[in-house]
């Protein structure tokens, strides 16, 4: 099922940019609006291959795992082929009631338009930012965005969902990091997350 959203959500109107303004947000914008990664999106885009990667998603590179490596959640991307079945992507994400929730745990849900899933966050980040569809929200002592990506439904005040994130400013300053440092292989960790849990004895 497509779901749609109000252009105008509620939890959106708390913002309080001001407070977020720094460098930081300013070379987040940069990175993913005015040189967007994706090059159908911005006439000052900047392709993958100008900083360097020459086959980012295949072996020996594999810039996805590297870019989950670097989450705070492995596990943080969903992700639907159509939007009739973005509905389903969204309940494993816990991304489709009461958004936005649990604002500790980085989550990204969207529609994989570009056919590679990073290449579609990517795509879906900048929407979020170029179109203000966006919320930053302090959790824990840390700056976390509360974004969202949508189409216009003509003749309406409703979008058709296309993306839902919750996603840590430091996050996004990483995958920039990586990307602008050039091409690298990926070394396989762990993530402790996903590390079975040590048995507590009784004697701790």
């Amino acid at each position: 099922m497509i779901i749609y959203v109000e252009k105008k959500a509620s939890w959106m109107q708390w913002i309080t940019p001001e407070t977020f303004a720094d460098a930081d947000l300013f070379r987040i914008v940069t990175f993913f609006v005015f040189h967007s990664p994706c090059e159908d999106l911005s006439s000052m885009c900047k392709p993958l291959a100008e900083y360097g990667w020459t086959a980012p998603w295949k072996k020996p590179f594999y810039l996805n795992k590297q870019l989950k490596q670097l989450s705070g959640n492995y596990e943080l991307l969903f992700s639907a082929s159509s939007y009739d079945s973005l509905e389903i992507a969204l309940e494993k994400a816990g991304l489709k009631d009461n958004f936005p929730s649990k604002l500790n745990q980085e989550r990204i849900c969207i529609y994989d338009n570009m056919e590679n899933q990073f290449r579609s966050v990517f795509w879906h980040l900048r929407n979020c930012f170029a179109h203000c569809r966006l919320n930053m929200t302090q959790v824990d002592g840390e700056c976390v965005f509360i974004l969202e990506d949508g189409v216009p439904k003509k003749g309406s005040d409703l979008l058709r969902l296309s993306a839902r994130m919750i996603i840590r400013k430091s996050t996004l300053l990483k995958w920039i990091d990586l990307i602008e440092g050039g091409e690298k292989e990926y070394i396989e960790s762990i993530p402790s997350t996903l590390l079975p849990r040590r048995k507590i004895s009784e004697k701790e």
